[in-house]
């Protein structure tokens, strides 16, 4: 019975180990995982745009203008679910492709790609980026602003966490239908949550504004950073295709090397008490 109680220690202190291992590996796996199901819903999404007319593109793109000259210049509850109360009710229906999709937020500087949905509801927010309902649909153009929101400090996945590092002058993307959309910082801002106040339509301009919770993991305040439109410089769009299979499979290499690690980890500690069970029965027969 004693030399039972003497292994109890051994194998709750194996188990402890096992169990911190896993938690400590469960954040980058689980963002890991995440950002290949990004990756495949951008996929799908990119697949179903080559795959209609040029004049079901028109179509599509015709709805989301008349949509956007219908918006008057007072953005409300831009940043709440509660937007819903108020949304026009042919929303839902202008660029929706694959369950919801309107197109896909690129941010190179922090290696971001997240597909965008309809509305700013919690269920949209745990799978991507979310396009706040009565604001510009992002398809570019004079007399628009499109506003765009992303979670921060989610658990196990990575939204909008690194927006803090991006600088005026820095270039994102909005990939929509077959077009790439380049947009430069041009004002960064903090604002209280209902603080709409930039966020309005200029006019002439053509504005999106991404919107994240902001101090991390406080969230009582919000990170706003708009870029308006600039011209696409297609070699740093050509480059960016280029890289991007090797940008997809970096992706993976944390998780990769986070699983060998506990493997790794679980084999050497059965090893040590498979010797340390071997030697104690060796030490019995004497």
């Amino acid at each position: 019975m004693g030399k039972v109680r003497n292994k109890i220690p051994v194998f709750v202190a194996v188990f402890l180990l096992i169990l911190s291992a896993v938690l400590l590996a469960f954040p980058t796996v689980s963002n890991a995982l995440y950002q290949a199901e990004n990756q495949n819903t951008i996929t799908k999404y990119n697949s179903s745009i080559s795959s209609i007319s040029k004049k079901e593109k028109e179509k599509y793109l015709y709805q989301a203008k008349q949509y956007n000259e219908s918006l008057t210049e007072t953005v409300s509850d831009a940043f709440v679910a509660s937007a819903y109360e108020n949304i026009k009710p042919d929303y839902e229906s202008v660029l929706n492709f694959n369950d919801g999709q309107i197109c896909s937020v690129e941010i190179p500087k922090i290696n971001v790609n997240l597909p965008v949905y309809h509305g700013t509801s919690e269920d949209v927010l745990t799978k991507g980026a979310a396009h706040s309902a009565n604001t510009s649909f992002p398809i570019g153009g004079k007399n628009t602003h499109s506003v765009i929101s992303a979670h921060t400090a989610y658990p196990g996945k990575v939204f909008f966490d690194d927006l803090t590092e991006l600088d005026k002058g820095d270039i994102f993307y909005i990939n929509v239908l077959d077009e790439k959309l380049a947009y430069k910082v041009c004002d960064i801002s903090i604002a209280e949550p209902d603080d709409t106040s930039k966020l309005q339509i200029v006019y002439n301009k053509d504005l999106v504004t991404l919107v994240t919770c902001y101090p991390y993991a406080v969230n009582s305040h919000r990170l706003l950073v708009t870029g308006e439109r600039v011209e696409n410089d297609t070699t740093d769009s050509t480059r960016d295709e280029l890289n991007e299979s090797k940008e997809q499979s970096n992706s993976f290499l944390p998780a990769v090397v986070i699983f060998i690690g506990i493997a790794l980890i679980v084999f050497l500690i059965i090893f040590a008490i498979r010797k340390i069970l071997t030697k104690s029965k060796s030490s019995n027969k004497i």
